[in-house]
C-alpha cells in the first residue's frame, strides 16, 4: 500500500492592518462626502453650463472651447452635454463621474505615498489629511466647481505616481505623466502647475533633470502650447474696477486663505460654519493662533526630521500657495475684496501638494532610511482618528451651505406642477438670486433654469399662462398691470374684426421692453391666426389671449392664417403680469 502525502493547506493572506486602516480613512470620508453629493443639487454656474449644454451638444467645438469667464475647460462642458443628453437636470447622475475620479484619486495617492515611501505606518497620517480635508469634501459638493478641480486633483496623483515609476523604473511610464497632464488641462487651467509638482517631486526624490532633459521639455513644450491656446481662446481675468489693489490687502487676503481657510480646512474644519455664499465663516481668533501655532510646530519638526529634504518639501509647498494667493489677487481682490480668502474654491487642490509634502518633509524616501519602527502605528493611529473626527464634524456644519435647499424646492415644485398638469404654459421671469444670480443675465431666467425639466413650455401664446413664484409655484395670471391699451375698434360689440387680412390695432401710447399682451376676443369657430407675426390658435367663444412680447410697440397686428369664422378683438392690454 503506497503512502501518499497530502498537499499542505494552501495559506490565504488576508489585507494587512496598515491597509484596512487606510481603506478605512479612504472610505468614511468618501461616505459622507458621497451621501452629501447624491443629496445635492444645482445651483448658479450648473444651470449655465447645462442649458448651453443642451443647446450645442458634446462635439460642437465653439461650446466644447468657449471662453467661460476666463476658464477653458472643454472636459468639464463635454461630461455636462453627455450627462444632460442622458437625462437632463439629474442631479446623482451629474455628481457620479465626480464621485468615480474622487475614488481613483484617493486609490493612487495611496499607491504613490507607498511607491515612494514604502509600507509603513507613517503614511497613513498624510493620507488621511488628503482624504478628510474639507478644502476638498465641501466646494466639490457644488458641481461645476467640483467638475474642475476634482479632475485636477485626480491629474495631478496620476501624474505624479507615473512620474515617480518612469524616475525609479524608465520605461515608458513617462507617457502616464503626460497623458494625465493633459487630461488635467481639459478641465482647468490649474492643471498647469502639474509639471511644476512633478519637478518638485524629481528634486525631493534627488534625482537628476539632466539624464532626462527630452521628458522635461515635452513639458515644457506642452505647457507653452498649452498656454498659447488659452491667451488665444480666453478674455483677460485681471480684475478691472473697485479699490486698487495694494500691499495692505494683499497681506489680508493671505491671512485669510491661510488663517481661515487653508489650515482649518487641513484639520478638518473650520468648525465656525459656513458664510456668505461658497466661503467660511472666519474661525474665533484664539482657534487660528492655535492653528499657527500647531502649523509652525510641524515646520520645525519637519525640518528636524528631514533637514534639507523638509526645506525643499515646504518651499515646494510655499510655491504652490503662493501662486493661489497671487492668481486670486490678480483676478479677485479688486472686484471681491479681501474677503475673497475666505472662499476654499481658490485652495482646493492644496489639500494633496500638502499631503504629499508634508511625507516629503517627514519621511525619507523608501530605501534611504529605515522606518520609525513599533511607535508609528499608535502615534499613526490616533493622528488619523483626530483629523477623521474633526473632519466629521466640520463636514456636516458647512456641507448643508453649497446643496443648496433652495434651488431644489425651485426644481421639484416646477417638476410636481408639471407632471399634476402638462398643459401649463409658464411666463418667463427672473429666478431668485440664490438659484441664479442675476449677473447672469438671460441665463438666470427660469425658461433656462428649469427649461430642461420634460413637459416645460415658456413663453408660447395660450388662454391660462402662469408664473413661477420665487419657490417655483405656478401662479395662474389673471390680467396685467396695465401701460397701454388698444384703442377702442370701430364695430359695436365686437372692436375689430378680424379676417385674413392684417388688422393692425394701435396702442394709446408706445411700450418699449418685456411685457405680456392680453388680447380679449370671441369667435364661433376655433382657427390658426397670426398675432405680432407669432402662431396663435383662437379658440372657439370668449377668452382672453396671453402672448409674451418684447420691444417697442405702437401698435399690435392681429390676423387669421387661413379661411374661418372672423375673431372679434374687444380689447387689447399690454403690461406685467398680475397673479391671482
Amino acid at each position: 500500500m503506497l503512502d501518499t502525502e497530502k498537499p499542505a493547506p494552501r495559506v490565504t493572506r488576508g489585507p494587512s492592518a496598515l491597509v484596512v486602516a487606510a481603506f478605512v480613512a479612504g472610505m468614511v470620508p468618501f461616505a459622507f462626502h458621497t451621501w452629501a453629493a447624491l443629496h445635492g443639487n444645482f445651483a448658479q454656474d450648473d444651470f449655465v453650463m447645462t442649458y448651453r449644454a443642451a443647446v450645442a451638444g458634446p462635439f460642437d467645438l465653439g461650446y466644447l472651447f468657449q471662453d467661460y469667464h476666463g476658464h477653458l475647460t472643454p472636459g468639464g462642458f463635454f461630461l455636462a452635454a453627455v450627462m444632460t443628453w442622458w437625462v437632463p437636470l439629474n442631479f446623482p447622475l451629474m455628481v457620479l463621474p465626480l464621485l468615480l475620479m474622487r475614488a481613483v484619486a484617493t486609490v493612487l495617492f495611496w499607491c504613490l505615498l507607498v511607491r515612494c515611501f514604502g509600507r509603513r505606518w507613517a503614511i497613513l497620517v498624510p493620507f488621511t489629511v488628503f482624504t478628510a480635508s474639507t478644502l476638498l469634501l465641501v466646494p466639490t459638493l457644488w458641481w461645476a466647481y467640483g467638475v474642475q478641480i476634482v479632475p485636477v486633483v485626480l491629474a495631478a496623483t496620476g501624474a505624479a505616481y507615473w512620474h515617480v515609476r518612469y524616475l525609479r523604473d524608465g520605461g515608458r511610464w513617462w507617457i502616464g505623466a503626460f497623458a494625465w497632464t493633459l487630461f488635467g488641462l481639459a478641465f482647468y487651467e490649474k492643471a498647469a502647475v502639474v509639471p511644476v509638482l512633478l519637478a518638485g517631486v524629481t528634486v525631493l526624490l534627488g534625482q537628476s533633470f539632466r539624464d532626462r532633459w527630452r521628458y522635461w521639455a515635452g513639458h515644457a513644450v506642452l505647457l507653452a502650447a498649452f498656454v498659447a491656446g488659452y491667451l488665444a481662446l480666453t478674455s483677460s481675468q485681471v480684475g478691472a474696477g473697485g479699490p486698487p489693489m495694494t500691499a495692505g490687502t494683499v497681506a489680508d487676503l493671505t491671512g485669510r486663505m491661510l488663517g481661515d481657510t487653508f489650515l482649518p480646512g487641513l484639520a478638518g474644519g473650520p468648525w465656525s460654519g459656513p458664510g456668505p455664499g461658497a466661503t467660511w465663516a472666519p474661525s474665533p481668533f484664539a482657534v487660528v493662533v492655535l492653528l499657527f501655532a500647531a502649523a509652525s510646530a510641524l515646520l520645525v519638526a519637519g525640518v528636524r526630521a528631514g533637514g534639507r529634504r523638509a526645506w525643499r518639501a515646504w518651499a515646494l509647498l510655499g510655491l504652490l500657495f503662493a501662486v493661489d494667493v497671487g492668481l486670486l489677487a490678480v483676478t479677485r481682490l479688486r472686484e471681491v475684496g479681501p474677503a475673497a480668502g475666505d472662499d476654499p474654491r481658490y485652495l482646493a487642490e492644496l489639500a494633496f501638494v500638502a499631503a504629499l509634502c508634508g511625507a516629503f518633509a517627514f519621511l525619507p524616501p523608501a530605501g534611504v532610511a529605515p522606518s520609525g519602527g513599533t511607535r508609528e502605528r499608535p502615534i499613526a493611529l490616533v493622528v488619523c482618528v483626530l483629523l477623521l473626527a474633526g473632519s466629521a464634524v466640520g463636514f456636516w456644519r458647512l456641507a448643508p451651505a453649497l446643496r443648496f435647499g433652495h434651488s431644489a424646492q425651485y426644481l421639484e415644485n416646477v417638476r410636481a406642477a408639471v407632471a399634476e398638469d402638462p398643459d401649463l404654459v409658464f411666463y418667463d421671469t427672473f429666478v431668485p438670486s440664490d438659484v441664479v444670480h442675476e449677473w447672469f443675465g438671460a441665463d438666470s431666467r427660469a425658461s433656462r433654469v428649469v427649461g430642461l425639466l420634460p413637459g416645460t413650455h415658456f413663453d408660447q401664446p395660450t388662454n391660462r399662462m402662469h408664473q413661477l413664484d420665487a419657490t417655483g409655484t405656478p401662479h395662474l395670471i389673471t390680467g396685467v398691470a396695465v401701460a397701454s391699451r388698444g384703442v377702442p375698434g370701430p364695430v359695436r360689440d365686437c372692436g375689430y374684426t378680424v379676417g385674413e387680412t392684417l388688422v393692425s390695432v394701435p396702442l394709446d401710447k408706445p411700450v418699449l421692453g418685456r411685457h405680456l399682451l392680453k388680447i380679449d376676443y370671441f369667435t364661433s369657430d376655433g382657427g390658426e391666426g397670426l398675432v405680432d407675426r407669432t402662431p396663435v390658435w383662437f379658440q372657439a367663444g370668449l377668452h382672453s389671449l396671453y402672448l409674451p412680447v418684447d420691444g417697442l410697440f405702437d401698435h399690435i397686428g392681429v390676423q387669421l392664417s387661413s379661411p374661418g369664422a372672423p375673431v372679434c378683438v374687444a380689447k387689447v392690454e399690454i403690461g406685467q403680469p398680475v397673479t391671482q
